[in-house]
């Protein structure tokens, strides 16, 4: 690897196992990955496979059963939390939110790792979170509580917020579960446009083959407690989409 290509890397791990405890049953195979800047990676693998955790422990959220997960060529144990909360974001659509606070509360809590002592917020906040409403097109509904929103609306919401943060990796736990087929097909050219432009490494957690095959650069699958990689346009031919056709 040349000096410019590994300074693009972003996150990488060596010899991984992922799993809660000593329990080894979600991975067996250690393996070796490195994200790179400009590139969306597509997650999939069956449900209960272990994509949750794994997701977790790239975002420093669990620890890994063996080896080590680095970011910025920094282990990832080594950095203060208010950092890491600036370099690297999970998003699962999920999660609950308050049930008075408006869309536009919500997503200048991506700004949180950024503020001072007294939690102060400058325009450049200001700006930054009024872009990333933009970009999701949430603007619209900027002041209603996001309890009331519907499933759909809130993904890109609880996006928005993401993008806010400036997060130089971003996770996402399945983004697309409740969007429908052309805001979905949207979210996945978004994903590639971020990622392409603002240099961040993106890894998303899908069911779905074709947003993986048409809109990502690689797919990660983790089947029979192994994870493999391939870039997208080989992934069928390599036997990664196998898993796909077992019924």
């Amino acid at each position: 690897m040349t000096n410019a290509e590994s300074q693009n890397v972003l996150l990488e791990c060596r010899d991984l196992l992922v799993g809660y405890s000593s329990a080894l049953e979600t991975m067996k195979t250690p393996f070796d990955f490195a994200l790179t800047s400009g590139t969306v990676v597509a997650l999939m693998g069956e449900n209960g496979c272990g994509k949750s955790s794994l997701l977790k422990t790239f975002a420093g959220l669990l620890s890994p059963v063996a080896g080590e997960v680095s970011l910025e060529g920094k282990t990832l144990v080594n950095w203060a939390p208010r950092e890491r909360a600036q370099a690297i974001s999970l998003v699962r659509m999920s999660s609950a939110v308050p049930p008075r606070m408006s869309v536009s509360e919500f997503v200048r809590l991506g700004r949180s790792p950024y503020s001072g002592i007294f939690d102060s917020r400058t325009d450049e906040d200001k700006r930054i979170v009024e872009e990333s409403m933009a970009l999701l097109d949430v603007a619209s509904f900027a002041n209603r509580p996001i309890a009331e929103l519907s499933d759909g609306e809130r993904s890109r919401v609880f996006l928005a917020e993401a993008v806010a943060q400036q997060v130089k990796v971003l996770l996402l736990d399945e983004p697309n579960a409740f969007l429908d087929i052309p805001r979905s097909h949207a979210l996945f050219r978004l994903l590639k446009k971020i990622a392409t432009e603002r240099k961040m490494g993106i890894i998303v957690s899908t069911h779905s083959v074709e947003y993986a095959e048409r809109y990502c650069d690689r797919i990660m699958v983790v089947s029979g407690g192994a994870v493999r990689v391939a870039p997208a346009g080989d992934a069928r031919k390599n036997g990664l989409l196998d898993w796909t056709e077992t019924f």
